[in-house]
């Protein structure tokens, strides 16, 4: 199953300042499953500040990836209770940095769910607060016919 879908991602920033930044966002994208993983895929828009660059989560058993591609390539890995590096590219430079995965919650189906991430992230080596990623899928169109696979 290949559909197209509303997409609605959450993003929530804890600092040591009681205040919290929250940043919305909802988009139309793409949602499959292939290989016993979810897939959810959209383009990113000047609202992100990242224009031509595809962004990619993968939800697998117990891990999310998120991948972007084009003019801001990066690679987030979270798996609940690791930590994990990459280098983040902005549009003032690649930065380093660490996500150490607190919780992940998936109830991610072929009709769509949602995905809860809670992770505390280092930038630089510096600590730069605990963010909650909380995305929505709701498949929106007809399925497109993807070669079927056993999992």
């Amino acid at each position: 199953m290949k559909k197209d879908a509303i997409i609605s991602i959450r993003g929530r920033q804890e600092l040591d300042d009681p205040e919290t930044d929250i940043v919305t966002l909802v988009t139309a994208g793409r949602y499959y499953r292939r290989n016993g993983s979810y897939y959810v895929t959209y383009d990113e828009t000047d609202l992100t500040g990242m224009t031509g660059t595809k962004t990619t989560l993968k939800v697998s058993n117990g891990s999310v990836t998120v991948l972007r591609t084009g003019l801001y390539p990066s690679q987030l890995v979270f798996e609940e209770g690791k930590r994990h590096m990459s280098l983040y590219e902005t549009g003032f430079g690649p930065l380093t940095v660490s996500v150490r995965t607190e919780c992940i919650q998936n109830s991610l189906t072929d009709q769509g769910g949602s995905l809860n991430v809670r992770y505390a992230v280092e930038i630089d080596h510096a600590h730069a607060g605990v963010n909650n990623l909380c995305i929505d899928v709701r498949a929106t169109g007809e399925d497109e016919s993807l070669p079927r696979r056993a999992f």
